[in-house]
């Protein structure tokens, strides 16, 4: 039946589209047998107060555990380590504006942040490549906290970084539970909270924020009611304002809407006003980069501004995905294998594919909206890598945003071996990583 039905869709000759809507009923009625068991046709219920209680108490112990971890790591590290390239360790004695150990996360994109943060996008001509709403947060934070030049912006980069993990794990503890279990729930939590690019959660980059949006959009598309819509609109919108890949929230989005009002047992079931309202607040999420772009326009004079910097000086452009991998390949060949660079460079192959070879084998245990959010993640970066032998260069970083892939690693945990191996190489490489950030090495 409703093959007929994609068949006839009007508006839709185009013979790929009816192919990809086809694939979403497919696995929707399967998903469908599944959710009808528990959930009315209209929305999915609340989240009771149990479980909320029991998501702020297991994300409050794999939060501590994993910024107590990097905390201890990097005070001992700063206070018994030479820092790189400067044949001493760190001075915690010259108060807290210029010590090094209060610094000690201070590099690379942070400093970016919270320049624009302080300064606007005149700090530093090419931070414009920088979506604007975690800086923006960041420069309110550092009023609050006095204004101070770095250090208020700094600090309030760290603090907002960690406030968002751990709200993201409270909401990743909810969206789990009832599709998995508290079990699978629970385990989800410790594995991203150790997966070794947590680190970045930590710093003072985007990353926590634009994690805690997606999961968000997760969460009001499982619900379902007709203000969700509208709020999953609007918390993708800031997606796309906090990161260029909040574009693809526009995938579990769609993939939701259909299964929800269009498969053959339930388009009966919902007006054509319900389907236009659940449909309309998809336009909000790539809004925020139209808004972005209207922003540079007036301000720098050039709506294409970010592009043209990402290309000019960050190097990163629109390229085919295979393009990607094979300067690293070929750099890799030529060797020597056991230099720094090499070996960086092997790190990151195996950290990139590690989700790929992940979600390939796992994604039919997850459910499609899920797969197709992890899998848009991966394609959208990989698209936009360096031009340069290095081209994998931070891909595990933007990666690590792909959630479904710990999901998936979770599922996988229900062996006692994997879940031991996993709990030890993720924590090792962790702490080995934030060793090296400490010390201005960089790793993604």
């Amino acid at each position: 039946m409703y093959v007929d039905w994609v068949g006839n869709v009007s508006g839709v000759p185009d013979f790929c589209l009816k192919q990809t809507i086809l694939f979403i009923c497919e696995r929707g009625i399967a998903e469908e047998m599944k959710i009808e068991e528990r959930e009315t046709c209209d929305s999915m219920p609340a989240i009771s107060t149990h479980q909320v209680k029991a998501a702020f108490r297991e994300a409050g112990r794999a939060f501590l555990l994993s910024r107590g971890l990097i905390l201890v790591v990097s005070i001992l590290g700063s206070l018994l380590i030479p820092l790189f390239n400067a044949g001493s360790v760190a001075n915690c004695t010259r108060g807290i504006q210029a010590s090094s150990c209060v610094l000690m996360w201070y590099h690379w994109d942070a400093i970016i942040y919270t320049g624009i943060a302080y300064g606007g996008y005149g700090f530093f001509a090419p931070s414009v490549a920088f979506y604007p709403l975690w800086p923006l947060l960041m420069h309110f934070g550092g009023l609050l906290l006095g204004g101070v030049y770095p250090l208020s912006y700094y600090l309030a980069g760290l603090l907002l970084a960690n406030f968002c993990f751990f709200f993201a794990l409270v909401l990743f503890y909810c969206l789990l539970v009832e599709d998995f279990g508290p079990a699978q729930a629970r385990r989800a939590l410790f594995y991203l909270a150790l997966y070794p690019y947590v680190l970045y959660f930590f710093v003072g980059y985007s990353e926590a924020l634009f994690l805690l949006l997606c999961l968000a959009v997760f969460l009001l598309l499982r619900r379902g009611r007709a203000l969700d819509w509208w709020l999953a609109g609007l918390l993708g919108f800031l997606a796309s304002l906090t990161r260029s890949t909040g574009l693809v929230l526009s995938v579990p989005f769609f993939v939701v809407y259909i299964q929800r009002f269009w498969l053959p047992s339930r388009r009966a079931q919902s007006s054509f006003r319900q389907k236009l309202n659940a449909f309309v607040p998809i336009l909000l999420i790539p809004a925020g980069i139209l808004v972005y772009m209207v922003y540079l326009g007036y301000v720098k004079g050039n709506p294409l501004i970010a592009e043209s910097f990402e290309w000019t000086y960050w190097h990163r452009h629109f390229t085919p995905i295979w393009d990607s991998f094979l300067p690293v390949l070929k750099s890799l060949m030529k060797g020597p294998f056991f230099s720094f660079g090499s070996v960086r460079d092997g790190i990151d192959l195996l950290f990139t594919l590690l989700p790929i070879v992940a979600l390939f084998l796992g994604w039919k245990r997850l459910p499609l909206h899920y797969s197709l959010f992890a899998l848009s993640v991966m394609l959208f970066s990989l698209s936009f890598s360096l031009d340069t032998t290095d081209s994998l260069t931070s891909q595990p970083r933007y990666m690590a945003s792909a959630f479904p892939i710990i999901v998936v690693f979770a599922l996988w945990g229900e062996h006692r071996r994997f879940n031991r191996v996993y709990l030890a190489l993720a924590g090792a490489v962790l702490l080995a990583y934030t060793l090296m950030f400490i010390n201005h090495i960089w790793i993604a």
